[in-house]
């Protein structure tokens, strides 16, 4: 786990407990961290750089509803990583966003 995911998980435990401040610290670096993660998901499949924010709102979005889904014991990076990817994919779909491969006999 690297520190930031260490930072992140110390964060999400004290926020799970109630602290509102070190929610607010992890919700706003783990933005901050998501908007490379997330530009490069999109340019990875060809799509608009200009997406970015409206992906991090709703990785953060799901983060937040999800949130007692994370196993406390478990490294956190991981789990944002997950919804992460299935929220870039999620974008794609509803964009109507295709790639086309060749199939070959």
């Amino acid at each position: 786990m690297t520190g930031r995911e260490t930072l992140w998980a110390e964060w999400m435990r004290a926020a799970m407990e109630g602290d509102n401040a070190a929610y607010d610290r992890f919700l706003r670096d783990a933005a901050q961290a998501l908007r490379g993660l997330v530009r490069r998901g999109l340019a990875r499949v060809g799509a608009s750089p200009s997406e970015t924010e409206d992906v991090v709102q709703d990785i953060l979005i799901a983060v937040h509803l999800k949130r007692h889904t994370w196993d406390r014991a478990r490294p956190i990076g991981p789990w944002i990583s997950g919804i992460a990817r299935y929220k870039i994919i999620d974008n794609m779909r509803r964009r109507g966003f295709r790639t086309e491969l060749p199939i070959e006999d």
